[in-house]
């Protein structure tokens, strides 16, 4: 049985001790091979939104499916083995080389020494760096753009069918940050993996994303392509938005 969506959630809420909701009651679904960008202010529930997708937290009600199959059945660490993941800040760890970060899911899955060392020649290129010159180096001799680079690599390493980005330029400067976007559609074209971007900045949400979801305190406002977003903003909130990052032609 095939399934159109690669990611679905039904009724999802997420309510923490004291009451308030990150999420109350989502239902969004991503297509296999989409870019789906997520976009909000702080405490809009978008993280936690990427945080239930590889169980990082529980929701408290509802359900999240990937591939047709609930996340429940999995085992949380397999989950994660399964799902390309790039936090904000890289999360390279400081005391190992560029190829032990890259390698790291290889090493955990078993690969063998071979098995990572192929796989390290065939990323680093697709992200702009040459893994000859940079293998044995570590994350502080690097610039802000290049450890993103290879935060992307480590991500990709496994072959992931799904890619989980937590507003990954947001930390850089302009021009890395737009070199950054070119290459993340680069890789959008070459891989076509299923691919969730948050980001707080709706000019980047319309060129990453081929489809965006708005959110604003736990609630899902709209979930559409750029043009539709544009042509029929669905609440006030999503035409401010529009407004103030990507303005209206004249």
């Amino acid at each position: 049985m095939t399934h159109t969506w690669e990611l679905e959630a039904r009724q999802l809420s997420k309510q923490f001790p004291d009451g308030t909701f990150a999420l109350q009651d989502i239902d969004w679904r991503v297509k296999q091979g989409e870019t789906m960008a997520l976009i909000g202010e702080s405490g809009s529930g978008k993280t936690t939104l990427l945080r239930l997708l590889n169980r990082l937290v529980e929701p408290s009600s509802g359900k999240i499916f990937i591939q047709g199959h609930p996340i429940t059945n999995q085992d949380p660490i397999a989950l994660r083995l399964q799902l390309g993941y790039v936090p904000q800040d890289g999360g390279l760890f400081p005391h190992w080389t560029i190829k032990d970060n890259v390698c790291l899911v290889p090493h955990l899955l078993e690969w063998s020494p071979e098995q990572q060392q192929n796989r390290f020649n065939t990323l680093l290129p697709l992200v702009n760096l040459d893994p000859t010159h940079i293998a044995d180096r570590y994350p502080i001799e690097l610039s802000g753009g290049q450890r993103q680079r290879v935060a992307v690599a480590r991500a990709l390493a496994a072959d992931p069918t799904i890619v989980l980005f937590d507003e990954p330029f947001s930390a850089l400067d302009p021009l890395t940050r737009h070199e950054l976007h070119e290459q993340f559609l680069v890789l959008k074209s070459t891989l076509h993996k299923t691919m969730v971007v948050i980001t707080h900045d709706m000019a980047e949400a319309f060129r990453l994303g081929d489809r965006i979801t708005v959110l604003k305190d736990g609630r899902i406002h709209q979930i559409g392509t750029p043009q539709e977003l544009m042509d029929t903003p669905a609440t006030s909130y999503v035409t401010s938005l529009i407004q103030h990052h990507i303005g209206y032609p004249h």
